[in-house]
């Protein structure tokens, strides 16, 4: 007994020491071992109903003032007279047939914004370009025909109006300058003709321009943002959290036709000046300062002895008689800041003065030899200016705009020798229309003489506005071929 009472003790004594010995292993300094590890920190927001509830609340209070838009109406389609149609097979041996054209009657769905209690509704001038009846839909489920009051292919904007009723909501337009990237954003519309749906997203970037959605003559700086809009949105709203409308919903790019993320309105400061100029004169009325303008890169803030990431706008040209020239701008002179406010680039430049109403007198500062010099301007009218560009001055007796061949444009087209204009844009249905003129052809000459610049062809177009048209020598972009063309002036 007395035996295993002393194998116990002995027993119990050598246990306590090996875990002794291992405890003071692991606490020993020399050991370096890695203190205990801890959770990460719980970051706790208190919402108190504000966040988690601000879309809803916003989507409640903006959903009355949302409409769907029911267009129809017809377009003119250019179809072959003759009974075969396109048939390859005759096409090949007898060529293209004539053509004929015909109306086919179309139908649009989109949506609009109520920005007014007279009833005055924001929409996209795609939905109702086409329109010979518009019919809107109010939250209430009743529905009117609407009034076209105005609309403008180069922002995509249009107003129409309803008569307003009791149980009518309008919406507030935002600042859409005030908006940051990252903000969270709703949209309302009736996408594929489900009205009155809500979607939520981010404000992905601002001022977009160069997409080339709306053309050559288009005026672009739109809002990116990956709340889902798809063909229906049209016209709708983009609108924050304080329940302000900062744009209206316009285009996607997308392979598919449908949402890939990718989302485009137009800023809501554009669409108060363009709405307010279609209310009150049916047409917009823009600013007009008479230059011909380029974004600066790399090279050529360089070579002028500009800093590292210069933005601004260079002066490539001013028209005589121009307010530009009235003012004292000149060619070279690079524009900083418009009224105070910085210009990035030429894209928005061009936004800023066509958004400034005719008249008024605005300090434009340029960079001259790396001074800033503050210029006062009175803003001219575009409309008046294209104008008097037809009595004879420019380009537009042809119905184009044309542009000095570069050397990066002569070297991108392959042409041998820097020399001639390359054509910017045509008017639909103008004499270069007409003849089959298109943009990226490029004029040698006007008559017999040959022509390098703006100037000089508005010169030698200008000799033939008495004329019953003028002979210009002509590369053809597609097939590189150069002739003659006969353009009648009207």
């Amino acid at each position: 007994m007395k035996k295993k009472s002393a194998f116990y003790f002995i027993a119990a004594i050598v246990v306590t020491g090996i875990v002794f010995f291992f405890l003071g292993m692991g606490s020993h300094p020399e050991r370096g071992s890695a203190e205990e590890a801890s959770p990460v920190s719980t970051i706790v927001i208190k919402d108190e109903g504000g966040f988690a509830n601000a879309i809803s609340r916003v989507a409640d209070a903006l959903i009355p003032a949302v409409v769907h838009i029911d267009v129809t109406g017809t377009v003119v389609q250019r179809v072959p007279a003759s009974p075969f149609g396109e048939d390859p097979f005759f096409r090949y041996f007898f060529g293209p047939g004539p053509e004929m054209q015909r109306k086919v009657p179309i139908r649009a769905l989109g949506s609009g914004v109520i920005i007014s209690k007279d009833g005055y509704i924001i929409t996209n001038n795609h939905v109702v370009e086409n329109a010979e009846t518009i019919t809107v839909e109010l939250y209430d489920k009743t529905r009117q025909k609407a009034k076209l009051i105005g609309r403008d292919p180069k922002t995509d904007l249009a107003v129409i109006k309803i008569k307003p009723t009791s149980s009518m909501k309008y919406a507030k337009l935002g600042d859409s300058d005030k908006i940051k990237v990252g903000e969270w954003v709703i949209a309302i519309g009736s996408p594929r003709g489900f009205d009155w749906t809500v979607t939520a997203g981010i404000v992905s970037a601002k001022n977009r321009t160069n997409i080339g959605a709306l053309g050559p003559s288009g005026y672009e700086d739109f809002i990116q943002t990956d709340a889902a809009i798809n063909p229906g949105n049209s016209g709708g709203p983009l609108i924050d959290l304080h329940g302000e409308v900062v744009g209206i919903n316009s285009l996607i790019i997308s392979t598919s036709r449908g949402f890939q993320g990718m989302g485009f309105a137009i800023p809501s400061n554009m669409v108060k000046t363009i709405s307010q100029s279609l209310i009150k004169y049916g047409k917009v009325v823009r600013g007009y300062l008479g230059v011909s303008i380029q974004d600066i890169t790399p090279e050529m803030a360089k070579s002028l002895g500009l800093k590292v990431g210069a933005k601004g706008a260079i002066i490539a040209d001013v028209v005589p008689g121009s307010p530009a020239d009235k003012a004292g701008i000149k060619q070279g002179d690079v524009i900083i800041k418009y009224n105070g406010k910085i210009v990035d680039n030429a894209s928005m430049l061009r936004n800023l003065v066509a958004e400034t109403h005719p008249g008024t007198v605005v300090i434009i500062t340029v960079l001259r030899d790396n001074k800033e010099v503050d210029l006062k301007v009175k803003i001219g009218e575009l409309e008046k200016a294209g104008k008097h560009a037809k009595s004879g001055q420019l380009e537009a007796p042809l119905g184009l705009t044309v542009e000095k061949v570069t050397p990066k444009i002569a070297k991108e087209i392959g042409l041998r020798r820097v020399t001639g204009v390359i054509i910017k844009n045509v008017e639909p249905n103008s004499p270069a229309a007409k003849v089959g003129l298109e943009v990226g052809d490029i004029i040698f000459r006007v008559g017999n003489r040959e022509v390098d610049n703006e100037r000089e062809f508005s010169s030698l177009v200008s000799k033939y506005a008495k004329q019953d048209g003028v002979v210009l020598l002509v590369r053809d972009h597609k097939t590189g071929q150069v002739g003659y063309v006969m353009v009648p002036i009207e």
